[in-house]
């Protein structure tokens, strides 16, 4: 604070010294009271600089205070500012934890939805399989039934052909016989009328002849066809 000048002061001197022109020791006067004065001025002077130096304290105390409290707010400003930090990474870290964890969790449905469809088309076409399988075997199975039947028709029809013919041939043969026998009669005389006779003797005769007709049709055409035609 600087110091201000003291205009009462002066006027004061300036009255006392027209006091004192009116006394004979007006000089002397006039000296102690500017003696005085200075004093006086001093004194304010030391209390004003007193009154500085304090305030000069004060402001200090001020300035150290505020610093003080700039420090501290700055310090609880770090101090938030580092808990934010540690929060928002923490966060982060949880954020990427989770996103891991979500990316496995759907990389691991992915891969068992593709297990799943996996053993679902090896099922399918293990059925498909087996299905063609069956089908085949059950058309394998209609088609030599209808080959066997087909052969057992052909060979009941080529039997009954054949027997048709070898009743026929033998009817024949039996006719010949008979004709020849009758043609005969006179060399024969008495003993083919016994003959005509006997029906036994007559069937033996065509067994016989018959036995020799299948020899000759075996022999012509095969012991398996002439088996075949008797079945």
């Amino acid at each position: 604070m600087a110091y201000s000048f003291d205009s009462t002061a002066l006027e004061r001197a300036a009255k006392a010294a027209r006091e004192l022109e009116r006394f004979p020791n007006a000089k002397e006067a006039l000296e102690l009271s500017r003696l005085q004065e200075l004093t006086r001025q001093k004194e304010v002077e030391q209390q004003t600089k007193q009154l500085e130096a304090q305030i000069q304290a004060m402001k200090s105390d001020q300035t150290r205070i505020a610093e003080e409290e700039r420090r501290k707010t700055l310090n609880e400003e770090t101090k938030h500012a580092r808990a934010r930090s540690d929060y928002q990474d923490q966060l982060a870290r949880k954020r990427a934890e989770d996103e891991l964890a979500m990316k496995a969790r759907m990389q691991e449905e992915s891969l068992r939805k593709q297990e799943e469809s996996v053993k679902k088309q090896e099922a399918l076409r293990k059925s498909t399989i087996e299905h063609e399988l069956a089908l085949k075997h059950k058309y394998e199975l209609e088609k030599i039934e209808a080959e066997t039947k087909a052969r057992a028709k052909a060979a009941r029809e080529n039997r009954d052909v054949n027997l048709e013919q070898m009743k026929l041939h033998e009817e024949e043969n039996r006719k010949t016989v008979i004709e020849k026998i009758k043609t005969s009669g006179a060399v024969i005389g008495a003993g083919l009328q016994e003959f005509l006779s006997d029906k036994t003797k007559i069937t033996a005769a065509v067994g016989g002849l018959t036995a020799l007709a299948i020899g000759w049709y075996v022999a012509k055409r095969g012991t398996g066809k002439a088996l075949a035609a008797l079945l």
